[in-house]
Formats: C-alpha cells, sequence, structure tokens
C-alpha cells in the first residue's frame, strides 16, 4: 500500500560555507571545537609526540576539513543517521527522519521531513532518491520534482533499500529490514505494489546493493549474490564463525570499478570481481537486457531469452584486526578503510572510554597497512560502529567524508599546492622550492630558495649554501638567454624582473659571504658576467687573495675580465707588493697584458728573468720600443755561464726562434741597430746567426754587412769563409786580408793575396807555409799568366814534392808554361826524389798515349771527311731538286760556293776532280754577289767556269 507524504517545512537555513584544515589526532580525547574553526590535537600530553611530528620530513597523504556547510542543526541537535554522495547529489538524512538534498557544492535543494523515527538507508541514482527507516516505511521521491514522492509501509523496520536501474520506467524498487525478508517491490496491477520475496528466514537485512543486474544483499546466512534476469542466488559466501553478530555491524560496500565489489563487514573485508558471459558464446555477443521489469509474480511463469550468465569470483579476502564502519577505493590499488575501535570499560568506574575512528589506507593486494591515522572527531561518545559513514565524490580530485552521527570532516589527497603549504609550514625551504615550479611564480619560488639557503647559513653550512646559490641564481650570459631551472614561463613574471632580482639577491648575498669571512665559499660561485654585480665585490675578493692565496690570486686574474674589478685598485696594491713574491709578479704581468698595457710587464719580465720575454714583446708588438734591451733579454735564456760555455752548434737551436723573430722585424727594426746593440754586447754569435738568417730571407738588406759576414765567418764558421770571399765583392780586401793573417787562414789568404794581385806572395804561403803543390799548380792555373808560372817553377826547384807535381799535373793547359823535360834539366843533378823515375815513367805513358789518340782522332776526322766529300760528290753529279725556301736561301747566301773543274777524258773514263777552287778566289766581290735565288748562282757558276777555262 502506497501513500502521499506532504512536503515537510524545510528547515535549511544559511550556512557557513568557510572550511577549515584538520590535524592528525593522537588521542581519544573529545574536541571542543566550533563548525568554523580548525580541530586541534586532542592530546597534548607528551611534548615527545609533538617534537616528532615536527621531525617530520615527508608531508601526509591526506588533508582534512570541516564539514560545516550543513544545516545548522545538524550534528547538534539533530544527528546525522545516514547518508549518501551520488556525483551529482549528497543526502544527509537524521534520528528525527529529516531529509536534506543538496549539491556536491553542499547549495540546498530541499530539506523536508519524511519519516518518523531514524532513517537507516538511503540510496540515490541521481534522479530518484529512496529512504527506508525504523518506523518500518520506504520513501521514494523524485529529486527535482518535489510532488513526485511515495511512501510505503512494510510495518518493520526498514534496514536498506536500492532502486531499480530503470525505475522511471518500472517503478521497481527492492528492500530489506528486521522482517529478514529481501524483498522485489514493482508497481502491479492498478497502480498497486506487487511485491516478490527473493530471501527469507536467514535473519534480518542489514544490507542490500545492485551491480549491474546483481543483487547483493547481507543476513545471518552471509553475502548472497542474485541475479535477477535468471532469478537466482547465484553465489552465497558464508559469514566467517568469528565474526560479530550479523545485526550488530552493518556492512559498507564501494564499487571502484564497474566489475568490481568491495564489502567490509565487521572485520573482514571481500574483494569481488563480477565477469559477464553470454549464454550463445559466439552467437550474440550482445547481452541482452535483464531490467527489473522482467520480474513477475511468483505464482506467474517465467521464461527467459538468451539470459546473460554472471560469475562473480573472490579475489581477495582480509581480516583485520578491528571493525570497520566505511571502504572506499583510493589510488594506487589503496583502499581507504574507516575502522572502529571500541570503547574500552573501566573495570573499578564502569565509565566508558569512547575512541575516534582511525582512517587506513590498506593494499588492496597484500593487505599491508601503509598509513594509519587517528580522526579528530567531535562528540563521539556513545557513537557505535553504524553511527560512521565513509562516502567518495570525485569531481577533479577525490574526496572522502567522514561522517558520524555528530560532525562531519572531508579528507583530500595531499596536492602539489598542499605539499607547498606544509613544507613552507615546516620551514622546510628546499622542498618547497623543488616542488613549486609550476605553482608560484618565478620570483616567489626564488623567495623559498633564498629561505633555504638562509636556513643552512644558519647551520653554519656555507658550502651547501653556496653550491645552492650557484643553480639558485643563474646570471644569464647575454642579455636574451633564458632562465630554464627557474621556469620563465609561469604566469606572472617577466624575464627582465626575474634577472634584476637574481642580481639584487647576488649582490646581497656576496656582501653577507664577504662580510662574514667566507670568500673562498663565494669566490667558487660568483657570476663573472660584466656589469653584473658592483666591481667592489670582485675587487675586495682580489684583496683577499693577494694575502691569502698568491695563486688562487693569479688563476682569477687569468680568468677574470678587466672589468669586474677596479683595475687601478688592483695594480696599485700588486705593485706594492711585486717584490714580495713571484705570484704577484707574475699576477701583476697578467695583469698588464690583459688590460692592454703589455710595456709596463716588461720590467717585471725581465726582472723574473722570463726567458720568453723576447716572444711577449713581438707578439704585442713592442720589441721596437726595447731594442736596446735585446742583450739583456737574450741573456736570460740561458743559466749563468752558459753563453762562455756552450758551443756555437748548441746555441743556435736555442736561439732560433729569437732571431727568427728579429728577422720578421726587420722593416720595424734596422738590422745595423741590432748587430750594433748585439755586438757591444759581446754577443756577435747572435749577430752571426741573425746575419745569416737575413740572408735567406731578404738579400737586399745585407747590403753594408760584407766586412761584417768576413769577420763572423772567419770566428765562427770558417768552412763558409773561402766560399763567401770567392762569391762576394762587398768587402773590404785589406780588412779581410787583416782577419785571415790574424787568423792564420791561410787558404783565404791565398786566395785574397792572389785577388789583389800578389801572386808571389801568395804561391810563397802555399809553396813555403802550406806546402800544398797541387793547391799551388792550381793556383797557377787559375792566374793564367806566364809570370805566376815561372815564379812557381823557380820556387819549386828546391822542393822536391813540387818538382814532382809538376811532372805528374802537367796537361795540356800548362803545356804553355812549362815543359816537364825542361823541369828535369833544370832541377840539381843531386836531387834524389822519391818516385820520380815512376812519374817520368807515367807522364810518358801519358804523353805517348796523348799522342796516340791524337792520330787516332786525325784518322777518324779523316775517314769521315772523305766519307763526306765522297757522299757530297754523288750528290751532286747526280743532282736533285731543291725546294728553295727562306732558310735554304740563307744558306746560299752564307757559304761560298766550290768550284770543281772536272774532266772524264780519263784511260779508265773515270771522272777526274782536277782542281777545286773558291767562289772568293776568282771573284772580285764575293761579298756583293746577290743571289735572288738558285737561277741566279747557277748562272753566276757558269760564268765562274768560263773564266776559268
Amino acid at each position: 500500500m502506497t501513500e502521499s507524504i506532504p512536503e515537510s517545512e524545510s528547515i535549511s537555513k544559511d550556512i557557513d560555507h568557510e572550511t577549515s584544515s584538520i590535524k592528525q589526532v593522537d588521542s581519544p580525547q573529545d574536541s571542543e571545537l566550533n563548525n568554523d574553526t580548525t580541530i586541534e590535537e586532542e592530546d597534548e600530553s607528551s611534548e615527545e609526540e609533538s617534537e616528532d611530528e615536527d621531525e617530520d620530513t615527508e608531508p601526509p597523504k591526506l588533508k582534512y576539513t570541516r564539514m560545516n556547510k550543513l544545516p545548522a542543526n545538524f550534528f547538534t541537535k539533530d544527528p546525522i543517521s545516514t547518508c549518501t554522495f551520488h556525483e551529482s547529489i549528497f543526502i544527509f538524512a537524521t534520528h528525527s527522519g529529516i531529509v536534506h538534498l543538496c549539491k556536491p557544492n553542499f547549495e540546498t535543494i530541499r530539506t523536508f521531513k519524511a519519516h518518523r523515527a531514524s532513517i537507516l538507508s538511503v540510496y540515490t541514482d541521481g534522479v530518484f532518491f529512496a529512504t527506508a527507516s525504523m518506523d518500518g516505511t520506504v520513501v521514494i521521491g523524485s529529486i527535482s520534482d518535489e510532488k513526485d514522492i511515495l511512501a510505503f509501509d512494510f510495518g518493520r523496520p526498514v534496514h536498506a533499500v536500492i532502486l531499480d536501474r530503470n525505475y522511471s520506467k518500472t517503478r521497481s524498487f527492492i528492500s530489506g529490514g528486521m522482517a529478514g525478508q529481501v524483498i522485489y517491490s514493482s508497481k502491479g496491477w492498478l497502480g498497486k505494489r506487487s511485491d516478490v520475496i527473493l530471501d527469507q528466514d536467514n535473519g534480518p537485512i542489514v544490507g542490500i546493493e545492485l551491480i549491474d543486474d546483481l543483487v547483493i544483499w547481507m543476513n545471518d546466512k552471509g553475502i548472497s549474490i542474485f541475479h535477477l534476469a535468471a532469478r537466482q542466488v547465484i553465489s552465497v559466501l558464508e559469514k566467517p564463525e568469528d565474526s560479530p553478530r550479523s545485526d550488530l555491524y552493518w556492512p559498507r560496500v564501494a564499487f571502484p570499478d564497474t566489475d568490481r565489489v568491495i564489502i567490509a563487514w565487521s572485520n573482514y573485508i571481500w574483494s569481488l570481481r563480477v565477469s559477464i558471459k553470454t549464454a550463445e558464446d559466439a552467437k550474440d555477443t550482445t547481452p541482452t537486457s535483464s531490467g527489473m521489469s522482467r520480474i513477475l509474480p511468483s505464482t506467474a511463469s517465467i521464461s527467459f531469452r538468451a539470459v546473460q550468465e554472471k560469475k562473480v569470483e573472490v579475489e581477495h579476502t582480509f581480516k583485520l584486526d578491528s571493525l570497520v564502519s566505511g571502504i572506499a577505493s583510493f589510488k594506487d590499488d589503496l583502499w581507504m578503510v574507516l575502522t572502529y575501535n571500541a570503547p574500552e570499560i573501566d573495570e573499578e568506574t564502569g565509565k566508558k572510554t569512547f575512541f575516534n575512528p582511525d582512517l587506513k589506507l590498506i593494499n588492496s593486494t597484500t593487505g599491508e597497512v601503509e598509513l594509519e591515522e587517528e580522526l579528530g572527531l567531535k562528540d563521539i561518545n556513545n557513537l557505535g560502529l553504524n553511527d560512521f559513514v565513509l562516502g567518495t565524490h570525485i569531481e577533479t580530485i577525490p574526496k572522502y567524508f567522514i561522517v558520524s552521527a555528530r560532525d562531519g570532516v572531508v579528507a583530500e589527497e595531499f596536492q602539489l599546492d598542499d605539499c607547498l603549504s606544509w613544507y613552507l609550514e615546516k620551514e622546510n625551504y628546499l622542498q618547497a622550492w623543488e616542488i613549486s615550479q609550476h605553482l608560484v611564480t618565478p620570483i616567489k619560488r626564488l623567495s623559498y630558495g633564498i629561505e633555504y639557503v638562509d636556513s643552512l647559513i644558519k647551520d653554519d653550512e656555507w658550502n651547501k649554501a653556496a653550491d645552492f646559490l650557484k643553480n639558485l641564481l643563474p646570471v644569464s650570459t647575454t642579455d636574451h638567454s633564458d632562465i630554464k631551472s627557474l621556469a620563465l614561463s609561469s604566469v606572472g613574471s617577466n624575464q627582465e624582473d626575474m634577472e634584476k632580482e637574481i642580481l639584487n639577491y647576488w649582490e646581497t648575498w656576496s656582501n653577507i659571504f664577504i662580510h662574514s669571512n667566507h670568500i673562498p665559499e663565494l669566490t667558487e660561485i660568483i657570476p663573472t658576467k660584466l656589469g653584473a654585480l658592483p666591481v667592489s665585490i670582485y675587487t675586495k675578493i682580489l684583496k683577499y687573495w693577494i694575502i691569502e692565496d698568491q695563486r688562487k690570486l693569479h688563476d682569477l686574474i687569468e680568468v677574470w675580465d678587466t672589468g669586474l674589478y677596479d683595475l687601478n685598485e688592483i695594480e696599485l696594491e700588486l705593485e706594492s707588493r711585486a717584490t714580495e713574491t713571484e705570484t704577484i709578479e707574475r699576477s701583476l704581468v697578467t695583469l698588464y697584458d690583459k688590460s692592454l698595457n703589455p710595456a709596463k710587464a716588461v720590467p717585471h719580465l725581465i726582472h723574473l728573468e722570463d726567458p720568453e720575454i723576447i716572444q711577449y714583446l713581438a707578439e704585442n708588438h713592442i720589441l721596437v720600443n726595447f731594442v736596446s734591451q735585446l742583450p739583456t733579454m737574450i741573456s736570460l735564456m740561458f743559466k749563468s755561464g752558459d753563453l762562455e760555455k756552450s758551443l756555437i752548434s748548441e746555441l743556435e737551436p736555442k736561439l732560433d726562434n729569437v732571431v727568427s723573430i728579429l728577422v720578421d722585424h726587420r722593416l720595424e727594426i734596422s738590422p745595423q741597430e741590432i748587430v750594433n746593440f748585439l755586438n757591444e754586447a759581446s754577443l756577435s754569435f747572435v749577430s752571426f746567426f741573425y746575419l745569416e738568417k737575413l740572408s735567406q730571407i731578404d738579400d737586399f738588406l745585407m747590403t753594408g754587412f760584407g766586412d761584417e759576414r768576413v769577420k763572423l765567418y772567419a770566428e765562427y764558421k770558417r768552412e763558409k769563409l773561402l766560399p763567401y770571399l770567392t762569391k762576394n765583392d762587398d768587402y773590404d780586401i785589406d780588412r779581410a786580408i787583416t782577419i785571415c793573417e790574424n787568423n792564420e787562414y791561410t787558404k783565404e789568404l791565398v786566395y785574397l793575396l792572389g785577388k789583389i794581385g800578389k801572386n808571389k806572395e801568395a804561391l810563397a804561403l802555399v809553396v813555403n807555409k802550406l806546402e800544398d803543390p797541387k793547391m799551388a799548380i792550381e793556383f797557377a792555373k787559375h792566374q793564367n799568366d806566364k809570370e805566376t808560372w815561372a815564379i812557381l817553377l823557380d820556387q819549386s826547384m828546391s822542393k822536391p814534392a813540387f818538382i814532382k807535381a809538376l811532372i805528374e799535373n802537367s796537361d795540356e793547359s800548362s803545356n804553355a808554361f812549362y815543359d816537364p823535360i825542361t823541369i828535369l834539366q833544370r832541377m840539381p843533378s843531386n836531387f834524389k826524389i822519391e818516385g820520380l823515375n815512376e812519374s817520368i815513367v807515367e807522364f810518358s805513358k801519358h804523353n805517348d798515349l796523348n799522342i796516340l789518340l791524337n792520330e787516332i782522332i786525325l784518322k777518324i776526322i779523316y775517314k769521315q771527311s772523305e766519307e763526306s766529300s765522297q757522299d757530297n760528290k754523288r750528290q751532286k753529279l747526280r743532282g736533285f731538286e731543291v725546294n728553295v725556301d727562306t732558310s735554304l736561301r740563307e744558306i746560299i747566301q752564307h757559304f761560298e760556293t766550290i768550284i770543281a773543274f772536272i774532266s772524264n777524258n780519263t784511260p779508265n773514263g773515270e771522272t777526274k776532280v782536277l782542281d777545286l777552287k773558291l767562289e772568293s778566289e776568282i771573284t772580285d766581290d764575293y761579298s756583293t754577289i746577290p743571289y735572288e735565288n738558285m737561277a741566279q748562282k747557277l748562272a753566276h757558276i757558269q760564268e765562274l767556269q768560263e773564266k776559268c777555262l
């Protein structure tokens, strides 16, 4: 029987929409907070526990806010008995029978009184709602249409009610309660209610749920799963024997997936999976609809067509140490479980101590508890397990509603912004900086990093602070580079503002490091972009290292741009200390070099005895300014005494680079100037190397160095002296003679004396000093005059070796001046010359051989001449045509014509040449005869022949 329930008067009032955060509760004592205040810790008995909490390094997984948007009398005057959370609507019911419908944002739809006693069950499909009460009634109505509402009286308390999936069409629902029956109710004839009992006589029904076309109910028998389309129970999960009484603790059910059910009842949790199979497997893969409208009264006959076969599998079963008052699916295969802790009774006083429920995250595969937190709900005294509900609602992020009769909180997973706030609250600025990249503006995020640096400084962690600052405050090397690590793409930041902020921080922290005497740490991280920071900072850093570590100072001066610091101030400081250590002076040289003042560095390089100083001058193009100091600079290349002890061959490779530099600067520095400075410093060997290389590069510049080169060759390389004397005339012979005489260079002196006509002196040197007959003979042959040979012959008559040499070396070039026979005749009769006989025999053989060779050659010439003449004769007698061209005409004009007087009146008839005459012999003026062509010449020959006859 159905009856309408008039709309009750609305009891909703203005609601405070503010929510507040909730903290983990560590004690069971009641909290006396109002709805709009923060839930504080209820146990402050232990300072140690608070300290432990402060030491937490990881943020909690969940955050809590108080539910304070319900009507004002809820939780206080009218405790909540049950509630449900649909994606589009929330429904709260009270022990006084009030139903409150609201949107997920708690905006009230309507509030009305539906029952006379406590509402024990609430269900909604988003369009309709159903409530079941202790007063034995079920109320079903439309959420949008307040007039569409019905009430059904079952006579005994109804614990659970659900609507058919197609309730709007079928008007069917299922309910159960203390009567111990699971009743399927539908609209019958004439609009009356028609009931079908699906199960009975197994104890009170404490829960009914619907998944697809499966109905799940819980009673003393356990968990029964009923297939509506097949109208049969397809599975029963018996209640464990050690579990509490069925009606004492009501089950809680969640649906993590469309084919999965989680049932938590007392201290057990079952995970069920529902699989669907079609009766006609391959024939028809589309399952047939099995709506509630197919259920007919029990007295009717029922036929089925391709009924879907359902299979329920138990995936996991877990037994907990505590009772479960709520369950929901959480991320990462976790379950959120609300557990109930039974009150403890003091044996002496009999007073009960009630405890807040615990919220746990349990691994759905292993059953391990990964998180456990005690909640801080208000007024928990005298509340049992059935007074707590855990509901879920998902919009952008999941929200978990923990509702008791007198209080409610909302749990949410900690998001990045929540973690950021938590880290900031804990003063954990490093983690706050790390996770805030996309949460706040770069400038704001930068402040978190600075806070972390400040915390490191407070802990005296200067090295860590410096390393972090280097990464935290990147300074772009160009004006338009990105600061990648600070995510400039975030909203609310401008790159120029960001870079300006970074530089401001650098200036501040640089001064902090300097004033705290932590310059070494600052030196390693400070940016070196020009103009980024004041020059005073870098100047202070360099002054620190001048005193503390001059090697580090030198490294910094080499690396840092001179524009970073006060150049004049550092220069004056180093100049005042330049004589203290070599490192400081080297740093000063580097400073002058980088500041483009190399000339200032030269005195210091000389003081440092730098062997590369000439190279330095050349590279900086200032060698011309220090030519006068060249000798000093060259001496720096050698250790003391090495110049005097080393051989020329050893010095040459060492000086090769310097000589090359001087030659390369030949157009800037006069070679004469260089030679003068070197000679004055007794470095003539350098002059020798210099002039040698200069002669190979630019011979024109060697003009005027003849005497110098003769002197240098005589001193350092005699083997080149004679070739130079013989090939050149740019030297003073008298000076050269003097040099050769002083050095007793006889061969060179012989050449020079011969060159000025002092053959007698020259020969005297060769004969008397060198005693070299071959050289004397070569000298005479070179002079090639009778007087020289006469002198040589005269001086040789008393020297057996020379007599022998003259005889042995006699040849055609000397025959005009002497005859070996004459020498033999002139030599003293008492001379005994070893090997003279062999020399004479050899000479004779040589002379006879020459005569024989000459005769043979003559005969060859005669024979070749005769053959040529006979051939010529035959050619002329035979006659042949000659094509006269210009070249042949020239030949005819050039050579005389041979006139042959021929007779053939010989006894044997042979032709005989009577006479041969040249044309010039019978022609008065041969040179004037012009021949234009061969015909003219032949005519002329005929004329000559006639004259001869």
